[in-house]
């Protein structure tokens, strides 16, 4: 039997959408043979250009295909082009947050799972889970989902 010998994180989703002023948990799960406790980080990353007007703003008479609206231009650009920060990180039960979340109802919940209570307009954008493990540091140990805020 063929056994995984590095940490694997995956998301169940590519996509998340949720409502303003609501709360959302973005799971991540991940496995590992070894038996030292990760620390588990989120970070989030902006569009590249505005996501919500690109999906909602079609000039009058233009035909648009559900298909477009799969692009994924709005999230290929540099880290340098856009904001990138963490929100989060977990090393046992200890949870941190950056300071630019400090205040707000945001935690590491479960394994893995980040929890953001009452979304904000400017939430929307890429998570990436990553999961560190000083003596696993092989394998895929990052997985991302895009999290796009809508209004009522």
């Amino acid at each position: 039997m063929w056994r995984c010998e590095a940490v694997q994180v995956y998301m169940r989703e590519e996509r998340r959408f949720a409502m303003l002023f609501q709360s959302v948990v973005l799971p991540c799960q991940y496995s590992t043979v070894s038996t030292q406790t990760p620390v588990v980080q989120w970070w989030y990353k902006s569009y590249c250009r505005d996501r919500t007007r690109e999906a909602f703003s079609f000039p009058e008479n233009l035909v648009v295909r559900v298909s477009d609206l799969g692009s994924y231009s709005h999230l290929d650009c540099a880290d340098s082009a856009r904001t990138v920060r963490i929100v989060a990180s977990k090393h046992g039960s200890s949870i941190t947050l950056a300071e630019y979340y400090r205040g707000r109802d945001i935690s590491i919940i479960n394994k893995a799972d980040l929890r953001i209570g009452e979304l904000q307009w400017g939430d929307s954008g890429v998570y990436a889970c990553k999961v560190v493990i000083a003596n696993d540091p092989e394998g895929k140990n990052e997985a991302q989902v895009e999290l796009l805020v809508l209004g009522k």
